[in-house]
């Protein structure tokens, strides 16, 4: 059994801690927060050590691997707290707020040698990787995907993640997952380029995000990709199609489905995934084994959809098209 901690007891370290009860494998010794009434509900709800300062709660609890969820701006140093202990780290997505603070983490990791994780969960879908060796080395002349989710719509949810400074909007939340996958599915973006809009909830008060998006993407290889992204949408749909002469599948990552046909014979795979869970095993197993190599999206490969992500916002802010070489110079300042 692998001894976990957690640092950040919010939305998604919530969700962490549910995940991690239905796995045998991880023994759950600590959580911390800053945020003293979240910790407190926390802390009645699971019934674990709970702190309010994360160095005493790795030299407390002396875990094998720290799951942190903190907000994008606080990476560098609870990895380095980390790391330099041995601790192994599982990174929630997106793995910095800015490419200068992702290289400093790289810098740590590297020097360490723990073994990483961020919280990229769709490379994890066994439908996703059926389509990825399906399409492997295939002529691929569209790439249609979507992201629609009513967030915006939900008058409980948080508050926070409507606020352009602190959140990144649905870019950074949400989009970046799309992103990711693409850049797991067809290799390294070149272009860039997109339009963005107000057209359900308008821009005012504490509401400062875009309520939808679409982007125009050129790869490397030649694939060309239209995204598009709400949170004004009653429902939640993931979705991605790849066309050409020789296919037409589409990937429905809600439902863990690929259907469609290549080279004119039926495709239909349906496998229901729990990701959240499968990314968490399989850290937990990399630990127990020392094999960095069992997971899907390391650090340093992840910081690449960092810099899609970030010439996404460029690219929506100015309505220009932004290269790759503009992608892998892009820096956000801490706000």
């Amino acid at each position: 059994m692998v001894r976990i901690a957690l640092l950040g007891t919010g939305f998604q370290g919530q969700g962490h801690l549910n995940t991690i009860k239905e796995i045998p494998e991880i023994e759950l010794v600590g959580m911390c927060d800053l945020n003293r009434e979240a910790l407190t509900r926390a802390e009645k709800k699971f019934g674990i050590p709970a702190f309010s300062d994360y160095v005493e709660m790795l030299k407390e609890t002396k875990p094998e691997g720290v799951i942190i969820c903190t907000p994008p701006e606080v990476r560098l140093q609870p990895v380095r707290e980390a790391a330099e202990r041995g601790i192994h780290c599982f990174i929630e997505k997106p793995p910095a707020k800015h490419l200068h603070m992702a290289e400093e983490v790289i810098e740590v990791l590297d020097r360490t040698g723990v073994i990483n994780s961020v919280g990229f969960m769709f490379r994890y879908s066994q439908a996703a990787n059926r389509c990825r060796e399906l399409i492997q080395g295939r002529r691929i002349a569209l790439v249609r995907s979507a992201m629609l989710d009513g967030l915006a719509l939900r008058e409980n949810w948080p508050r926070w993640f409507f606020d352009k400074e602190r959140s990144g909007g649905p870019i950074f939340d949400q989009a970046v997952h799309m992103l990711d996958l693409s850049r797991f599915m067809l290799g390294e973006m070149s272009q860039i380029s997109g339009f963005q809009d107000n057209l359900v909830i308008p821009k005012e008060g504490d509401f400062t995000v875009e309520d939808s998006f679409s982007l125009s993407l050129r790869y490397k290889d030649g694939p060309l990709q239209n995204h598009t992204h709400s949170w004004v949408y009653p429902g939640f749909v993931a979705e991605m199609e790849f066309i050409s002469d020789e296919m037409h599948l589409t990937l429905d990552l809600a439902r863990g489905r690929l259907s469609g046909h290549i080279d004119g014979e039926p495709i239909d795979f349906e496998n229901e995934d729990h990701l959240y869970r499968k990314e968490l095993e399989v850290f937990a197993e990399a630990i127990s084994s020392n094999r960095q190599d069992l997971i899907h999206s390391n650090y340093s490969d992840s910081v690449k959809s960092l810099s899609a992500a970030l010439g996404a916002v460029k690219a929506l802010e100015e309505e220009k098209v932004v290269s790759l070489e503009q992608l892998e110079n892009i820096r956000m300042s801490n706000k």
